[in-house]
């Protein structure tokens, strides 16, 4: 069995949360002696084939533009079909308009696994020219996966193919163990106050601004602390000067995994602030769940964030847009310490049990085995 993997681009291109899924499944399909290559769009002007780490081919096809979130390139066409012939199936990561339109212009004559990540709900315009095509790639595809049930429920679009729709959680691997080379100078940064902890791609959706404004609801000995790049930065920093908080609130910018894993094990528990659905899932939660951090995060409608994040089980979700309400169930979570303790446990034990690679891996080859052998 030989499965293609096609979407945006491969990690590190343009690294986000569909391309880090590309790359479990191709890493974790070839660590399972099922021979598994990557087809996505280069950052530069350029072709290449490079070895997987585990196994394996990526393709990477020279980028002519980016335009509205999307990567073009014209030889990721020509390219998808000259290789086609070599797989059983190909499993195309969706929304990307560039690699769904490689599949109908190439119309390749093997089993489609759609994985569907999320909706397209900034780019109206984008979405408009690219339903058509999506409906057509939906009533071709043997399989649709979804990550979470929330998002089949929400999505108009889903249920018109509900009978095709799997639902796969996103897993991933965590080495949680404390690493003896962190910077210890950290710790001192600090000087013992409480952290909460929040990463991600400064970005409008993930409404940072509303856990920066929650800060003026806590007390001075909790610090939050914000890991990540974006477009958004300026706005953060501004809402941080204006209400004087450079003392409660620390954008930290881009971390070292090694400085993340000591957040991750120092942190009180883990904040999650997304306004809309656009964060569909955020795997964010599963690496937090991984460390035993409880998780304050909010309730998008059709979204799957309060999906992996369980109400009064794994943390508290609160409502979108609400500073207020985010430092109250941070407070709450805090000063119960048997309920605090209650909720590591479960997170721990969702993490194992739910949102780990080897189980997603797992799940993805029963669907393959089904459309390979069976049908």
């Amino acid at each position: 069995m030989k499965i293609l993997q096609l979407g945006k681009a491969y990690p590190p291109v343009n690294l986000g949360g569909v391309e880090v899924v590309i790359q479990l499944l191709t890493e974790g399909l070839n660590n399972e002696q099922i021979q598994c290559d990557a087809l996505g769009v280069n950052d530069k002007f350029a072709y290449s084939e490079d070895d997987g780490k585990y196994g394996g081919k990526i393709f990477r096809t020279k980028l002519i533009a980016k335009k509205f979130s999307t990567l073009l390139s014209f030889q990721l066409v020509r390219v998808l079909a000259r290789i086609w012939r070599n797989y059983d199936i190909i499993h195309l990561h969706t929304p990307d308009p560039m690699a769904a339109l490689a599949i109908f212009v190439v119309r390749p004559r093997t089993k489609i696994v759609l994985h569907w990540h999320s909706d397209i709900l900034k780019q109206k315009i984008i979405y408009f020219f690219f339903k058509p095509l999506l409906n057509w790639i939906a009533k071709r595809a043997d399989a649709i996966i979804a990550t979470s049930p929330n998002y089949v429920d929400d999505s108009f679009f889903l249920k018109k193919y509900n009978e095709k729709v799997v639902i796969v959680p996103i897993g991933i691997d965590v080495d949680v163990r404390p690493n003896s080379s962190i910077n210890h100078n950290l710790a001192k940064l600090y000087d013992n106050r409480t952290i909460i902890f929040s990463l991600g791609r400064l970005a409008y959706y993930k409404g940072f601004e509303y856990l920066v404004q929650a800060s003026k609801y806590l007390p001075e000995s909790i610090v939050i602390v914000i890991a990540g790049e974006g477009i958004e930065r300026l706005k953060l920093e501004k809402i941080i000067e204006i209400g004087d908080l450079a003392n409660k609130v620390k954008l930290v910018g881009k971390i070292s995994e090694i400085d993340k894993r000591w957040y991750f094990n120092n942190a009180r528990l883990f904040a999650l602030s997304s306004i809309v659905k656009t964060e569909a899932y955020a795997i964010v939660q599963v690496e937090a769940m991984a460390y035993g951090l409880p998780i304050v995060s909010t309730r998008i409608k059709g979204s799957g964030v309060d999906w992996v994040n369980q109400h009064q089980v794994t943390g508290i979700t609160v409502p979108v847009e609400n500073a207020e309400a985010i430092a109250n169930a941070i407070m709450e979570i805090d000063r119960d310490e048997v309920q605090y303790e209650a909720y590591q446990v479960n997170a721990r034990e969702r993490y194992r049990t739910k949102f780990t690679q080897k189980i997603m891996i797992t799940q993805i080859i029963g669907i393959y085995e089904r459309l390979v052998y069976v049908d």
